[in-house]
């Protein structure tokens, strides 16, 4: 059985996020290394957060699938904050701007297509993520830079 995200109110607008994430941006943090997947026309990315980690995330041109494989965590978009946790599978919207907050250790997967079947990194990115005026770097321990 699938887990179910617990839905609750208190809603911040786009521009509240975004004013989170400009507020975030004097900040480093080092950001675990992200597991990269290919299978044809099918990109996937598993990644942890460790607990009380707080991240606002790239908006994605494409609508994609998004599983919790431990933990829990609460997602918070302009349409609304969700508890999901492990066993939780759904897609995620796309143009969505997004706020994590890691409530235990937890390991994310996302997949996406990738229909040209590249596994540059960058082309990816370019494919799947919009532009921002402004966007945070998140720095892995060693030093590059994840999409």
């Amino acid at each position: 059985m699938l887990a179910e995200a617990t839905h609750q109110d208190n809603t911040p607008t786009r521009e509240k996020i975004e004013q989170l994430q400009e507020s975030m941006l004097e900040l480093r943090t080092d950001m675990p290394e992200a597991e990269h997947f290919f299978a044809p026309g099918m990109y996937g990315r598993r990644f942890t957060m460790p607990a009380g980690m707080l991240v606002v995330g790239k908006i994605h041109k494409h609508a994609h699938l998004m599983m919790v494989l431990t933990g829990k965590a609460e997602v918070i978009t302009e349409f609304g904050r969700d508890i999901v946790e492990a066993g939780h599978v759904s897609v995620s919207q796309p143009r969505a701007k997004r706020v994590v907050l890691a409530l235990e250790e937890t390991v994310f997967m996302t997949v996406h297509h990738n229909l040209s079947g590249t596994e540059d990194l960058e082309t990816i990115e370019s494919e799947h993520i919009e532009d921002e005026e402004f966007k945070l770097e998140y720095h892995t321990a060693v030093g590059s830079v994840l999409p």
